[in-house]
């Protein structure tokens, strides 16, 4: 996590404001979608770095 993602994650956690709400059939808190953001880059940058991964091993066994 670089030190601008980790600043961004830390302003939408601030509790100046009241807390999150989810609203199924409203509009959502703008910080829950900022997390889901976040969370959801972060989690690709993990799955494709394990694919990278998985490739460069396959990559050695068959040469």
């Amino acid at each position: 996590m670089s030190g601008r993602e980790r600043e961004a994650l830390l302003e939408s956690l601030m509790i100046d404001e009241p807390e999150l709400t989810f609203t199924p059939r409203g509009d959502p808190d703008p910080r829950l979608l900022r997390l889901v953001e976040f969370l959801a880059r972060q989690a690709a940058r993990e799955c494709y770095a394990e694919e990278v991964k998985m490739t460069r091993r396959r990559g050695k066994r068959t040469s």
